[in-house]
């Protein structure tokens, strides 16, 4: 089933900083707001498990845009490199306390660093009824093609030599588990 509000708001965030400045440097927090509705209700009444996913994508969508990576990964592509892109390639969550109907709250993005590889953010959402974490996550951003690395991306933004700062121990935790190969569950 096609999603017309994903695209909506996704195009709304995209057109808020069309044609402007970046606005947020390449370390700074970027908060979006957010209500949980009655198309994000599950069973039992509060937001579904997939909702949060869903509402952190328009947090990484405004952090891309705020920061410039976004405009970088397309001059990338006006220049040559057609299949430049950004893809999260793994997640890891932790669901705190429930989103209820109505509940407003906030998504904030940030970046913890990155590797060779990959970029590594972490999201929150918060609620605004009592400042509680009611969703957190660390995500795993892959750049495509895999010789275009983070470092090339963050240089690409023309604001100096940026080095990654070390990684958060829950990151390096993160990756690790990264590298852990699943089996596939035996019936």
């Amino acid at each position: 089933m096609f999603d017309f509000g994903y695209f909506v708001r996704s195009f709304v965030l995209f057109q808020r900083f069309k044609g402007k400045v970046k606005t947020k440097k390449l370390f700074d927090e970027s908060i979006i707001k957010g209500r949980c509705w009655t198309t994000d209700l599950d069973f039992n009444w509060h937001m579904n498990n997939a909702r949060y996913l869903r509402q952190c994508d328009f947090g990484r969508i405004a952090l891309l845009v705020e920061t410039g990576l976004w405009d970088a990964i397309m001059i990338r592509r006006k220049n040559g490199m057609k299949d430049a892109g950004i893809l999260v390639g793994a997640l890891q969550v932790q669901y705190r306390q429930s989103v209820e109907f109505g509940d407003r709250f906030e998504i904030r993005t940030k970046i913890n660093g990155w590797d060779d590889k990959a970029l590594y953010l972490e999201q929150a959402m918060v609620l605004d009824k009592n400042k509680q974490i009611a969703f957190s996550m660390l995500i795993r951003f892959g750049l495509t093609p895999r010789t275009f690395t983070p470092q090339m991306l963050v240089d690409d933004l023309n604001i100096g030599h940026i080095q990654s700062p070390t990684l958060s121990p829950a990151v390096e935790i993160f990756k690790q588990n990264y590298r852990i190969d699943y089996q596939p569950v035996k019936s």
